[in-house]
C-alpha cells in the first residue's frame, strides 16, 4: 500500500487499517442512535477525535446530522463573544437554518427549540461538543450546561428536541460540568470512558507492521503490549518509528531487543521530546497535588481505584491526566511501563526541586530571625 501505515498523533482516517474500535465504540453509537445525550470521558491522546470521526461516519447521512463544535478554540471569549461564536459553529452546519446570533444561554435555548422546530423531525440533529473540559475556567459555564440539561428535560412538552442529542467528548467528569453546588446538577445523558486497547485489540494494531513489510513474532507483539499496555498513541508511536527504520535502515523483522531499542530512541530518552509524554508533565506541573499523591502511588501504595472524584479528587485528576487506572486487584497503578520510566523520574526530580526550594526558604527565614533575636527575645515562627 502507498503512504504511511501508522500515524502517531492527530486523527486516524474512519476507514484506516489501524484504526481499532473499542467497546466504547459501540457503547457510543448505540446511545446516539437512541438520541441520548451522550459524555464520553477520556484522557488526552487515547484516541477520541478518532471515534468522533468514526461515530459521524457510521451515522446514516439521510436520518442524522452531525455538527462539530471545538470549544477549544473559544476559550477565553468573553460571555456575549462566546455564545455568538457557538451559534455561528452550529448555524454554519445546520441548515437550512441561518446563523443565529446569539449572547447568553437563553438564546441557545430559543435558537435550538426554532431550529428543531424547523426541521421538523426530517431527520436528528447530533452536536459534538468537543474538548468541553475547556469551559472550565469560563465564569458563565454553569449557564450553559444548565441551558442544555433544561432542553433535554422539555424533551416532553416539547417533542422535535427529542431528535437532538449532545455528545460532549473531554477530560472531566461530567458531574462537574456545573460547579455553583446551590445548582442543580448536570444529571442528563449517558457516561461512556474511553479507555486503552485490550491485548487482544492491540494485537489487532499491531498486526498491521506486515503492512509496512516487517515480519514480527509473537514475542514482538506481546513486547509491544508490555511497554504501551494498549496506550493507543504510544502504541502507533512504537510501530510508526518501527515503519520509520524500514524505510531508513532496511528493517525488515522486527524482534524484542529492536522494539525496546525503538522505544529509548522514540520515547524514553529525553532528546526525543515526544508529545505525549511532554502533555502529561505539563499537565502534572499545573497539578502539584495530584503530582504528590503520583508520587505515593510510585512508591507502591495500595489506594483503590476511585476514578470519579466522589471521595478522592486527585485521584481523579490523575485518572484524567491519563496517567494512572485501575490495577488487576482494584488498587490504582500508572497505566503503562514507558509512563513508569519517564514520569516517576521527573515527579522524583520535581519533588527534590521543591525540598531544596523549601529548604532555601527555611534558611532565608531562619537568618530573618536571626537579625530580629539581636533586637529582641525570639518567640519562633510568631517572631514574623
Amino acid at each position: 500500500m502507498s503512504g504511511r501505515v501508522f500515524q502517531a498523533g492527530g486523527a486516524i482516517p474512519p476507514d484506516s487499517p489501524t484504526y481499532v474500535e473499542r467497546q466504547a465504540d459501540g457503547l457510543a453509537l448505540l446511545r446516539v442512535q437512541q438520541m441520548e445525550y451522550v459524555h464520553i470521558v477520556v484522557a488526552r491522546q487515547m484516541g477520541k477525535t478518532c471515534l468522533l470521526y468514526r461515530l459521524a461516519s457510521r451515522l446514516p447521512p439521510d436520518q442524522y446530522q452531525p455538527v462539530w463544535v471545538d470549544l477549544a478554540g473559544m476559550a477565553g471569549l468573553e460571555m456575549p463573544r462566546w455564545y455568538e461564536a457557538v451559534g455561528e459553529e452550529i448555524g454554519r452546519r445546520l441548515t437550512p437554518v441561518s446563523i443565529p446570533h446569539l449572547s447568553d444561554q437563553k438564546d441557545l435555548q430559543d435558537y435550538l427549540l426554532s431550529a428543531m422546530q424547523a426541521v421538523a423531525g426530517a431527520h436528528n440533529v447530533v452536536i459534538i461538543l468537543d474538548e468541553i473540559d475547556s469551559t472550565r475556567g469560563l465564569h458563565f459555564s454553569d449557564g450553559f450546561f444548565s441551558a442544555l440539561r433544561t432542553l433535554y428535560n422539555r424533551r416532553v412538552e416539547e417533542p422535535c428536541l427529542r431528535h437532538l442529542a449532545f455528545v460532549m467528548v473531554g477530560a472531566t467528569d461530567p458531574r462537574r460540568l456545573i460547579k455553583d453546588p446551590n445548582l442543580s446538577p448536570f444529571n442528563v445523558g449517558e457516561e461512556v470512558r474511553l479507555e486503552e486497547f485490550t491485548a487482544e485489540e492491540t494485537r489487532r494494531l499491531t498486526d498491521n507492521l506486515s503492512l509496512a513489510a516487517i515480519e514480527t513474532d509473537e514475542a514482538t507483539h506481546e513486547r509491544i503490549y508490555w511497554w504501551t499496555s494498549g496506550q493507543p498513541y504510544l502504541t502507533q508511536r512504537v510501530c510508526a518509528t518501527l515503519e520509520d527504520w524500514r524505510g531508513l535502515r532496511g528493517l525488515r523483522q522486527a524482534t524484542p531487543e529492536l522494539l525496546d531499542q525503538a522505544v529509548e530512541e522514540a520515547i524514553l530518552r529525553p532528546a526525543a521530546n515526544d508529545s505525549n509524554i511532554a502533555h502529561v508533565k505539563a499537565r502534572l506541573e499545573l497539578a502539584p497535588g495530584a503530582r504528590a499523591y503520583l508520587q505515593r502511588i510510585f512508591a507502591g501504595q495500595m489506594i483503590p481505584f476511585e476514578p470519579n472524584g466522589a471521595v478522592n479528587g486527585r485521584l481523579a485528576e490523575l485518572h484524567l491526566i491519563g496517567v494512572v487506572k485501575e490495577g488487576p486487584e482494584g488498587n490504582t497503578v500508572v497505566r503503562n511501563r514507558i509512563y513508569e520510566k519517564t514520569v516517576s523520574d521527573y515527579v522524583r526530580l520535581a519533588s527534590e526541586v521543591e525540598k531544596a526550594s523549601l529548604r532555601t526558604r527555611w534558611k532565608s527565614t531562619v537568618g530573618i530571625c536571626a537579625i530580629w533575636r539581636s533586637e529582641r527575645p525570639c518567640t519562633g515562627w510568631k517572631c514574623l
